[in-house]
Order: structure tokens, then sequence, then C-alpha cells
């Protein structure tokens, strides 16, 4: 019940007489197998399907053959008692292609159709499943397109936003906290310029001021090493640039 193309893992049914890759070695055979007075049998389907595809390359390279017609008359002629008509049309219509159409072997969707259009002719049946026919295919030397995937974008780093002196609060009271507080006038004073220099302004500064008078000079020294940070960052920026 089984085709013969399909039992010989040769659904092309090659003759012998080439030294094909894969072929079974007569211990690997079955007793049917060894009995073969005419077709190859190899040890996998892959094997085969490999060299029906590597017949084919041969035919378009080797001898010019660029069109179904071209190629399935030489491959079942009617001197062999074929029916050559016939299998052209079955490939044709497989491969969506009229009879005189140029194809090209080497291209992955072609080949493809045209192994699996052979294949389906001569055993009446196409029992292998993608993965089998995309491996025979690469042992000929088809392989499918590669799908080219973009890489995902690079985030782009956000800089944090500088803080404010009302973030910088240590929450405490009293001289500690004032202390504290002016304090991190330095801590932040590159990266919050504007909050320092404009000090007689500030909500934060007059509150200390308020608080301790003392503690108005502090704060104007504080302003003044701030100051000096912002000039110093201005001119490494301008040296940089």
């Amino acid at each position: 019940s089984v085709p013969r193309g399909i039992r010989n893992h040769n659904p092309g049914n090659i003759e012998r007489g080439a030294p094909w890759q894969g072929l079974a070695d007569p211990a690997e055979m079955t007793a049917e197998q060894r009995a073969e007075p005419r077709f190859c049998v190899f040890r996998a389907p892959k094997w085969g399907i490999r060299a029906l595809a590597r017949v084919l390359i041969t035919y378009q390279d080797k001898h010019g053959l660029r069109t179904v017609r071209g190629m399935i008359s030489r491959w079942a002629p009617k001197a062999d008692q074929n029916n050559t008509e016939a299998y052209i049309r079955t490939v044709s219509d497989h491969l969506g292609v009229a009879h005189d159409t140029a194809i090209d072997v080497h291209t992955y969707d072609v080949a493809r159709a045209l192994v699996e259009a052979i294949i389906r002719h001569e055993n009446g049946r196409q029992p292998y499943d993608r993965a089998t026919i995309d491996t025979g295919l690469a042992l000929a030397g088809i392989e499918p397109p590669v799908l080219m995937v973009a890489p995902p974008p690079v985030p782009i780093p956000t800089k944090p936003a500088p803080r404010t002196l009302r973030q910088t609060s240590t929450g405490k009271t009293g001289a500690a906290g004032l202390l504290a507080a002016g304090g991190t006038v330095l801590t932040v004073a590159a990266e919050n310029a504007d909050a320092v220099l404009d000090a007689a302004t500030n909500p934060a500064v007059r509150a200390l001021e308020t608080a301790a008078p003392w503690i108005g000079g502090v704060l104007a020294a504080l302003a003044a090493v701030a100051i000096l940070l912002l000039l110093a960052r201005k001119h490494r920026l301008e040296t940089a640039g």
C-alpha cells in the first residue's frame, strides 16, 4: 500500500547509477529494498529529497532548462512511457505558473513547490512535513529566506530632575535642623544653582534668617561657594565644547 518511492526514501524515483549522498548500505535495507532492481534506496527521506533537488539544479545550471515544460520533459520523457503533458500540467498548476514561464530552482519557494509537486505526482501523495522538505533542500544548498528582524530601540536614559531646597529638607527642628538645611545648599548647589543664587527671594533662605540671624553669615558663605562651583562647572563645559 506504500508507494515504492516512499518505501525507498526516494520520492523522486531516481534510478541507480550516480553515487548519491545518503544511499543506504545493503545491511541497512529491508529484504524488499535489497531486491529493488531499478531505483535508488536512501537511508532517510531527506537524502532522497536532496537528490531530487540536485537533479533539478543540474537541469537548470548545466542544461539551461528554466521552465516546467523543459524540466519535466527531461525528468519524465515520453520515450519512457510517461504521460509527460499531464505531468507538466500537474506541476505547473501546483506552482501557479504557465508551462513555459521561466523559473529559478535556486529560489526556495520555487524549489519547494517543484519538489512537492514531483513527489505527489510520482507517488500519488506527498507525505512529508515541511521540516523534512526543508532539511532535504538545505542539504542540496537551498535555504529558506532569512527574515530580518529590527532590533528593539535602545532606551534613551533620562536625566533626573534637579532637587529643590524644599525636597532636601531633613525634617529636623532647631539649630541642628537649620545647620542641616544650610549644609544641603552646598550639596545641591551644582544641581540647582538658581535656588542658591536667588537666595534673597527664596522662602527657605528667608525662613532661616528669621529663625536665627547668625545663620545669614553662614548662608552667605555657602552661597559664595555655590557661585564658585557654578562658575567652575560653566568653565568646564565651555572647555569641553
